[in-house]
């Protein structure tokens, strides 16, 4: 897992969140740790066992409201004890007005309050999906990811086995390209998310063309910014030597930030269409989703009918 320091949070967001600091500023430093946010309802009432201090904390009008119910002496206590834990900051949403002795447990402990005039409705999901994209697991990988029917197909190999090629004849087929060469991968939630580097974005390399942006070429319809990940596709030279898949039963998986993608490996030898296999590799897979597997159904038909002429 990634880390995020409150400072460059902070920065980030400032303007789009409408962000200032209320106090504890000598906190920025600290580190965020975790994707998701927690609201302090229970923590603020006593329960501190609740509290993962590596996430951000945001107070909306819940958390405000109970303390701004509170006696001064009830509410100095609360807090008190509520800033000793070694949280990384807390944000409070909908600009609310925070009691002087707020800040104050605040500056003591070193513990960032940020305020936000955003009310949390429209705060929550941008905050979501900036800690999504900087603090989910990644993985920079050499490759091209295509959109195939709907499908993401990860093409790996090694280099010059025609990786980008194939991608160029999908994408003069109807289909899109959303990296080439570099592909940085992100797991947001149960999902594997691709897209390409910034540098290298619509761009594809062509031995013989040289780089050429795709958008310009064929249109914003032959490309993607980003796209699940749903099967690795490996290309491999062809050796009469090395075994290859003949009915498909065994599917194969690889491991890939702790999820498991189907993974077909297709040898390259002259004559053989690879992009026309890649694709019936996705159609495949769609057809597998729906229940249908093409290997099994053959194999028990072969079954049946082996088992009726051996008692005719």
């Amino acid at each position: 897992m990634s880390k995020l320091s409150v400072s460059q949070l902070y920065e980030d967001l400032r303007e789009e969140l409408k962000l200032s600091i209320l106090s504890g500023e000598s906190g920025m430093g600290r580190w965020i740790n975790h994707t998701h946010f927690q609201k302090n309802g229970l923590p603020l009432a006593g329960f501190l066992k609740a509290v993962h201090p590596d996430r951000i904390q945001v107070w909306g009008s819940t958390e405000v409201g109970f303390l701004d119910d509170l006696m001064e002496e009830e509410r100095i206590e609360a807090v008190r004890k509520y800033f000793r834990m070694p949280l990384c900051a807390v944000l409070v949403t909908g600009g609310k007005y925070i009691f002087p002795s707020i800040k104050e447990a605040s500056e003591q402990s070193g513990v960032p309050i940020i305020l936000s005039s955003l009310p949390g409705k429209d705060l929550i999901p941008k905050l979501s999906g900036y800690l999504e994209e900087h603090l989910s697991q990644h993985a920079r990988l050499h490759g091209v990811l295509v959109d195939l029917y709907g499908v993401g197909v990860l093409i790996q190999g090694k280099s010059g086995i025609g990786k980008s090629e194939c991608a160029l004849h999908l994408v003069t087929r109807g289909h899109r390209l959303v990296a080439d060469d570099v592909v940085d991968i992100q797991l947001r939630g149960n999902e594997l998310v691709g897209k390409s580097t910034e540098l290298l974005k619509h761009h594809i390399e062509v031995r013989g063309l040289g780089i050429l942006n795709l958008k310009d070429l064929f249109g914003v319809v032959a490309i993607r910014y980003e796209k699940n990940v749903d099967i690795i596709v490996e290309l491999i030279p062809w050796s009469p030597d090395l075994p290859f898949e003949r009915l498909g039963i065994d599917i194969e998986t690889q491991n890939l930030l702790d999820k498991y993608l189907p993974h077909v490996k297709i040898p390259v030898a002259p004559g053989r269409n690879i992009p026309t296999l890649i694709e019936v590799a996705a159609r495949n897979l769609l057809l597998q989703r729906m229940g249908y597997f093409s290997a099994e159904e053959f194999s028990r038909t072969l079954s049946a009918r082996i088992a009726l002429e051996s008692t005719g």
